[in-house]
């Protein structure tokens, strides 16, 4: 009769009834397990979660830890068989680390068996098994990058060629620059280079290519490699060109061609130095090497690095990492604040501080700015351009050398 009587309600009055359960967040996630002290050691001591209080009566048979986020583990005591179905590609779950390279060099000193890919959106995973054999992924989600190339034109970049040397002479004095975003034998452009869009600097005239955008705090990354043409005034000379960092105010300021600016040298068997522009100055840890030349040493006393300072406007890197003729290097530049990195294929080259240049008489913070490619004389091609924000400079990379 009580059935009879609420589906005539129903019919009378409608019922909203939901059909799902309503999910406010996810608690914990529970494992069983053959050995809970054994499990306890490995996902403390090995994946560094955080222990939870348990209550005397349940520390024989229980485990606890915290995820993160209030969400938590519980280890539970009582399994008799081993996990069957520990595939990477079947039943798994995902923890969030901050970094792959670090964790990966952990688990080789544990001597701990792992496989390690990228996935198609970039982010590096890691597979581990706990004692049981539960498959756990260690995900380092993907880094945005920004590309400051769109692979097709120059678009939100300026290019500035200075005035042309004489055929016989590398004294440009009187002669007039061929000016701001005026190329007419197209020293600049994009190409095709080992089926990949590249910028191609032809390097027949002094100048550069710069951002439209400044930057600050930020690590840019790009690839270069050396093309086969050397034009005059350095057609006997090492193949030359370089990145140029904070580059700001007037173009040709500095020998008629570049920006003022801290320069991460690209040159045959150079690349990774510093030089100063047009009185942008660093501090760099060196040691004296011959008369005149100094070499990046990080035990070495910090230096002044300017054009009118005791130890000049170049310092020499130190390893060489460059690749031979031919192929690609991969060079990374860390900056924040006053503190930069220059790297060459993994390898720190150098690390410089306090950057600074001369305004009204006074040295002042230099730390943001334009990013200038130099055309020096030679052929040059670079690719995979990008820049991305970051809030520091990662630690690790001050141990790459």
């Amino acid at each position: 009769m009580l059935k009879k009587l609420l589906f005539l309600l129903a019919g009378l009055f409608p019922i909203s009834i939901s059909a799902q359960v309503t999910i406010s967040g996810f608690n914990h996630l529970a494992l069983s397990v053959t050995d809970i002290e054994a499990s306890t050691v490995f996902y403390r001591d090995i994946l560094g979660l955080e222990p939870i209080e348990v209550p005397d009566g349940l520390k024989a048979i229980r485990s606890w830890f915290k995820f993160g986020g209030g969400q938590d583990l519980h280890l539970l005591a009582g399994r008799t068989v081993p996990v069957a179905d520990n595939s990477r590609t079947s039943s798994h779950y995902s923890l969030t680390i901050p970094d792959a390279d670090e964790v990966e060099v952990f688990l080789v000193k544990k001597g701990m068996d792992y496989h390690r890919q990228q996935r198609f959106d970039g982010a590096w995973q890691i597979y581990i098994s706990d004692p049981d054999g539960y498959v756990i992924e260690l995900n380092e989600p993907p880094i945005h990058w920004d590309y400051l190339l769109n692979g097709k034109d120059l678009s939100g970049w300026d290019t500035y060629l200075g005035p042309p040397f004489p055929p016989d002479s590398e004294d440009h004095t009187g002669a007039e620059p061929i000016g701001l975003n005026k190329d007419p034998q197209r020293v600049f452009t994009m190409v095709s280079e080992d089926d990949q869009p590249a910028l191609r600097i032809s390097g027949e005239h002094f100048g550069g290519i710069s951002t439209a955008k400044e930057f600050e705090n930020y690590h840019l990354q790009l690839q270069f490699k050396w093309g086969q043409q050397k034009w005059h005034p350095r057609k006997d000379a090492k193949r030359d060109s370089g990145v140029l960092y904070h580059a700001t105010g007037k173009h040709g300021v500095d020998w008629g061609f570049w920006m003022r600016s801290q320069e991460f040298q690209v040159q045959e068997g150079d690349c990774g130095d510093y030089w100063g522009l047009d009185g942008a100055t660093m501090d760099i840890p060196a040691s004296r090497q011959g008369e005149k030349d100094w070499v990046y040493d990080p035990g070495g006393e910090r230096m002044a690095f300017a054009a009118d300072t005791e130890a000049g406007r170049h310092c020499i890197k130190s390893p060489d990492a460059e690749k031979p003729n031919g192929e690609w290097n991969t060079l990374d530049l860390y900056c924040f604040g006053g503190t930069a990195v220059h790297m060459v294929n993994g390898k720190v080259t150098m690390v410089l501080y306090n950057s600074r240049h001369p305004v009204d008489g006074e040295m002042q913070p230099l730390t943001k700015g334009k990013i200038q490619i130099q055309s020096e004389g030679a052929e040059v091609f670079y690719g995979g351009i990008r820049i991305r924000a970051i809030d520091e400079i990662p630690v690790k990379i001050f141990g790459e050398k």
